[in-house]
């Protein structure tokens, strides 16, 4: 079971609370851009689904609390989403505003109330993340320093061992839908553009701009400079790489992490990046 902790929690409801505002802040085709990726007409529509899955979250939770372990519910995800959007249609903006906050503050209260005992059952933490930490990553628009982090800790620390752990078949299908012909060449992939991240970050304090000008041919060319390693190497190559970009965001400072190039790298490469080669 992954570590979680409280500050974690939190930390993403905080980045909750500044959602609206950060969404605002975005031009307005690049508001419509995200929304029309993330399926959603309203950034209002995006926040009830997110605030209706909190409060499903704390009755499950209390029902952890009160009687230990029970069987999962099973979901139509579809069905609960779109109830959530056509709950709040009518709902005059001021009075859905204060709903999704006061879920907020109900939820960081239910966070800051628990025990470390009871912070770490499965059914507890698995809903605590997959509600406030994995629906920031799924639907944010920016790239919070811990959230980055907590990606490269745990999304990407685990992906190897995810693949490994398939059948051959399971492998092979993940691969074909992927376009890659070997394990290895995917990773060679991901290293490649962490190791552009690194250089954009680097390249930051300068005046020269580090761009990628033909993604398929950057993409081309990561495969094959990885040729020559056998995939052991390949694969140490990159758990070297992703420990280094944590340690660079982890020690990186405020005035460079909030530009805007290295935000939207972080976001696009880190967190995107992942969800699109997903296991």
């Amino acid at each position: 079971m992954a570590e979680f902790t409280k500050q974690l929690f939190l930390k993403a409801l905080e980045e909750w609370g500044n959602y609206h505002a950060a969404f605002m802040s975005l031009r307005a085709d690049e508001q419509a851009s995200f929304l029309k990726t993330q399926g959603y007409a309203s950034v209002r529509e995006l926040l009830a689904h997110v605030a209706v899955w909190w409060e499903e979250a704390r009755g499950i939770i209390d029902e952890a609390l009160k009687q230990g372990e029970r069987p999962g519910r099973k979901y139509d995800f579809a069905e609960f989403n779109a109830a959530a959007v056509i709950r709040f249609k009518n709902v005059p903006e001021a009075e859905f505003t204060a709903w999704y906050e006061s879920e907020r503050q109900r939820m960081i209260s239910l966070v800051t109330s628990l025990t470390e005992a009871q912070l770490h059952v499965r059914r507890i933490c698995n809903w605590l993340d997959a509600v406030v930490v994995e629906h920031l990553k799924e639907h944010g628009t920016d790239a919070p320093r811990f959230l980055i982090i907590d990606m490269l800790q745990r999304e990407w620390g685990e992906y190897a061992a995810h693949f490994s752990a398939l059948s051959a078949e399971q492998q092979a299908a993940f691969l074909g839908k992927q376009g890659f012909e070997r394990f290895r060449d995917l990773l060679a992939h991901i290293i490649a553009w962490w190791e552009q991240g690194i250089a954009v970050i680097e390249a930051s304090s300068s005046d020269n701009p580090c761009e990628v000008e033909n993604v398929d041919a950057f993409n081309a060319q990561a495969v094959e400079r990885f040729k020559p390693l056998e995939e052991g190497q390949v694969r140490a190559r990159f758990e070297d790489t992703r420990l280094t970009l944590a340690s660079l965001i982890d020690m990186l400072p405020d005035d460079v992490l909030r530009k805007p190039n290295v935000r939207s790298w972080l976001r696009a490469d880190v967190i995107e990046h992942y969800y699109e080669h997903a296991i």
